[in-house]
């Protein structure tokens, strides 16, 4: 009997490839906000009121936070009043914020949903131009044909970090990495070229597999796993482990990153010699490794397809915005957060604003930021999930189920994997129906 998207689904762990953190802080008394502190000694007396709410509650929260109190005490016309929470898609639902940060690989989901308003006036009001001012990338997510629907705000690519006592010249080929493994002499001294965890930036995992592979894996608005090509391409992440031991076997939570800094609880006797993960672990990557830290652009592992998964944040407002000061104070934001050195504070968070001419200013200061300018090269080759309905709902077996397969699975034979990726094509095809 067909199982159905709900049945398979039962019990899987929700996923999200975000940069933002645990628990909430505010800034201004944003709606929803109970705890909401003041922002920045600036005043919301006689203002007009513009709520946005966010999830940056992790180290990049304090960055966010800059760039809004900056506004506020630049002039005297409008307040932003701002929530950090964790939990910032449901309460954004609930509460009316006027303006949030959306990930990019959410967008097409609210906008099917009718929950974005369409942006190109505030574009004009603030002076900016959305085909000039940002990367060409922002046009795969934040367009669509009635529109644009937000403000690109960064690109946040996987990451590649190696440890140069290990590799002073990092792989660029999985011949490298296979010359690595030998060097290393990994079976007998538990240091491994890489490390592929059970959880832990495991969608990047098998995007790059795919992405690299070549493989085609979207048909209209669902995912399609159940051909050929991105069985072989799991097969090839099964092999890396199984076959060519270029990772650990039964690595656990984050351990791609954790025995790289020697952290692992579950495999203390487990190193790394490079990690793929995202940009915001370089500053405590950088506290434990010091100058040993490399950073580079990703290896091609899996085939010759240049490819890097990446996601990003956004502005985007309400479409329940219709109050003309409100929407004109967006766009006043808008004009003050996306001058160049204003954006910098973004820089300084780790994150890599998208913004052309802030992006210049980066690139002119490579060591101060140091993973910025490195993913500023591999933006063309950027791999976004795609911008369909529901897409992180569909791809959450994929993430769960088929991961844990591969991963698990010593013997693993093409018939089991196929199995579980018609399962997974099932699934989406219902999501995307929804």
């Amino acid at each position: 009997m067909k199982k159905t998207a709900a049945a398979l689904l039962a019990g899987i762990m929700a996923f999200s490839l975000t940069a933002c953190g645990g628990g909430s802080q505010s800034s201004g008394t944003a709606s929803g906000g109970e705890n909401a502190a003041q922002s920045g000694g600036a005043s919301s007396a006689g203002k007009t009121k513009i709520t946005f709410i966010n999830g940056f509650t992790g180290g990049d929260g304090p960055y966010m936070s800059k760039i809004v109190d900056g506004f506020n005490e630049s002039q005297d016309q409008y307040f932003i009043e701002q929530l950090q929470d964790s939990d910032h898609y449901t309460k954004f639902k609930s509460d009316n914020f006027d303006m949030l940060i959306i990930h990019a690989d959410w967008i097409s989901t609210y906008h099917a949903m009718g929950l974005l308003r369409e942006v190109s006036d505030l574009y004009d009001k603030a002076g900016l131009s959305f085909e000039n001012d940002w990367h060409p990338i922002t046009q795969t997510y934040a367009k669509y044909d009635d529109g644009v629907f937000a403000f690109p705000l960064d690109l946040y690519a996987e990451t590649f970090f190696y440890n140069k006592e290990l590799t002073e010249t990092p792989p660029k080929t999985y011949e490298d990495m296979i010359a690595l493994r030998d060097k290393l002499d990994s079976e007998n001294t538990q240091v491994y070229p890489m490390g592929l965890p059970l959880t832990g930036d495991h969608q990047w995992a098998w995007m790059t597999a795919l992405g690299q592979s070549g493989c085609n894996w979207v048909e209209g608005e669902h995912i399609k796993m159940d051909t050929e090509e991105v069985c072989d391409a799991f097969m090839k992440v099964h092999d890396l482990i199984y076959k060519d031991h270029l990772s650990a076997a039964g690595l656990g939570d984050q351990d791609h990153y954790n025995t790289f800094v020697n952290e692992s609880t579950d495999n203390a006797n487990v190193k790394s010699a490079m990690c793929l993960t995202g940009p915001w672990k370089y500053v405590t990557a950088k506290e434990i490794l010091g100058d040993n830290l490399g950073i580079g652009t990703l290896p091609q592992i899996y085939g010759d397809t240049p490819c890097v998964p990446a996601g990003g944040h956004t502005f985007a407002v309400s479409a329940q915005v219709s109050d003309q000061a409100k929407l004109d104070g967006i766009a006043e934001f808008m004009k003050y957060a996306y001058q160049p050195d204003v954006m910098l504070n973004w820089a300084d968070s780790g994150q890599a604003p998208i913004h052309l001419a802030t992006m210049e200013k980066v690139k002119e200061q490579p060591e101060t930021y140091p993973v910025a300018a490195v993913n500023y090269e591999i933006f063309d080759n950027a791999m976004i999930l795609p911008a369909i309905y529901n897409i992180r709902e569909q791809v959450k077996y994929v993430n769960a189920n088929v991961w844990s397969l591969v991963l698990q699975t010593p013997d693993l034979t093409r018939e089991q994997l196929m199995e579980e990726l018609k399962n997974a094509t099932e699934i989406a095809v219902e999501l995307s129906e929804q």
